[in-house]
């Protein structure tokens, strides 16, 4: 459990820009054995919709949240390479963001959270073009791709992936979340059979544990 006052001075130190006391703060929960979980969620999440709120309220600048941004992606990495995996049982998840879609930090967490579960994960990163995606799955054949979308105007870009996945890849078992996601849009998914809207890594740990 990550307290409040340790959040509270992480959250200070992110607006700061401090990435060496924000690294002393996670090195620290991971001594304690946080699970990954708790501070993907309570820590990573939690403080950059705090800054994203800020932000919106113009008590800080678009370049502090670029900066917190910046240095959480490279924690988000610390986290998955400290964290202890479980053995590889030969399931492989795909995880990529939508075209036009360029902020990846979620589909990296998620990406990480697969690897630390024991799946063979690739992360394709942001922006990568509905072709490309199509052709890789053609090419890897993964038990589970995961699509981010944060931008709402991405949205019908996502319809139109998974509509093409579906019809090539019958199969293929999608998982969708982000933002964009929020406000009710799960409800369009419920025509595609083999896709499912995760809302966190809540409901992404028990998809693991539930998937055959």
């Amino acid at each position: 459990m990550i307290s409040e006052s340790v959040y509270l001075h992480y959250l200070s130190s992110l607006l700061d820009g401090d990435k060496e006391q924000c690294t002393q703060i996670v090195n620290a929960l991971l001594d304690k054995n946080i699970p990954v979980k708790d501070i993907y969620l309570n820590l990573f999440q939690r403080s950059l919709y705090r800054i994203g709120e800020l932000w919106e309220k113009d008590r800080c600048s678009i370049a502090d949240e670029h900066i917190a941004t910046k240095i959480t992606e490279g924690l988000v990495e610390i986290v998955a390479s400290k964290a202890e995996s479980a053995s590889q049982d030969g399931r492989s998840a795909l995880i990529t963001c939508i075209d036009k879609e360029y902020h990846e930090l979620g589909a990296r967490m998620v990406a990480n959270f697969f690897q630390i579960n024991g799946w063979n994960t690739n992360f394709l990163g942001s922006n990568t073009p509905r072709s490309e995606v199509v052709s890789i799955v053609k090419k890897r054949k993964p038990n589970v791709l995961g699509i981010s979308n944060n931008f709402y105007i991405n949205f019908l870009r996502l319809l139109k992936l998974i509509d093409e996945l579906q019809k090539e890849f019958p199969e293929l078992d999608i998982i969708v979340g982000g933002q964009a996601l929020a406000e009710g849009k799960e409800e369009l998914f419920k025509r595609f059979p083999k896709v499912k809207y995760l809302e966190s890594l809540n409901d992404l740990e028990e998809y693991i544990e539930k998937f055959e």
